[in-house]
C-alpha cells in the first residue's frame, strides 16, 4: 500500500510523477515516494536514536556517546518519503529490547509516552517479560499522575514537613515550575511561623 500526497505543479510544463501527469498549476494525488519532501519537513521528523556501540556516533554537529540517546532527524537513517517511513524507530526499540531489564529502564526517561507504549507493544508481541511490562506501566502511570497533579494537591503533600524535608523536595522537583513555586511558598510560610 502506498501513501498518497497532494502535489501541485508550479512549473510551466507538465510533470509526470509515478505514472500520473500533472499539468502546470494543477494539483493531484500522487504516490508520496516519488515526491521529494522539503528539507524542512525531513528535519522536522525526529526519532530517538540510541547508540548501542562502544564508540561515539557523529551526526553533523551532534555526537551520541555510547549507551546514550539523542533525538535526531529521520533523514540520517531512512528516506522519509517511502511508504514504511518510521520503521527505523522500531529497529532501535527492538535492539533495546534485546537488553536486560536493568539496562532498558534507564532509557525510560528519554522516551515519550507514545514511544513507551510502542516499546510495551513490541515487548508484549515478543518476549512478554512481566517485569519490563509492569515497569513501563508504572512509568506511564507516574507520568500521568505528575501531569494531573494540581498545585493544591501538591501543597497538601508538603503539609507537616520541616525545612530539611522541604529542601529535599526542592531538589527532587528538578525543573518542574509548579512544584518549585509551591515548595518556595511552603518554605516562606514555614519561616513566617518561626
Amino acid at each position: 500500500m502506498s501513501i498518497m500526497t497532494a502535489f501541485t505543479n508550479t512549473t510551466k510544463q507538465a510533470v509526470n510523477i509515478g505514472g500520473r501527469t500533472i499539468h502546470p498549476g494543477e494539483t493531484r494525488e500522487v504516490d508520496a515516494r516519488f515526491v521529494p519532501a522539503a528539507a524542512q519537513v525531513n528535519r522536522a521528523i525526529v526519532i530517538l536514536y540510541i547508540n548501542f556501540s562502544i564508540t561515539p556516533k557523529y551526526f553533523g554537529q551532534t555526537v551520541v556517546q555510547p549507551n546514550t540517546a539523542a533525538r535526531l532527524p529521520i533523514i540520517h537513517f531512512e528516506n522519509p518519503n517511502k511508504a514504511d517511513a518510521g520503521a527505523f524507530q522500531d529497529k532501535i526499540f527492538e535492539e533495546l529490547l534485546t537488553k536486560k531489564i536493568d539496562e532498558i529502564k534507564p532509557f525510560f526517561s528519554e522516551l515519550t509516552d507514545e514511544e513507551l507504549a510502542r516499546l510495551s507493544e513490541l515487548e508484549a508481541a515478543d518476549q512478554k517479560r512481566k517485569g519490563l511490562l509492569s515497569g513501563i506501566d508504572e512509568e506511564l502511570s507516574t507520568r500521568k499522575a505528575e501531569r494531573d497533579l494540581t498545585p493544591e494537591a501538591f501543597a497538601k503533600t508538603l503539609e507537616g514537613k520541616d525545612e530539611s524535608d522541604l529542601q529535599v523536595e526542592l531538589l527532587a522537583a528538578g525543573d518542574n515550575e509548579m512544584k518549585l513555586k509551591v515548595i518556595q511558598e511552603a518554605l516562606s510560610k514555614l519561616k513566617e511561623q518561626q
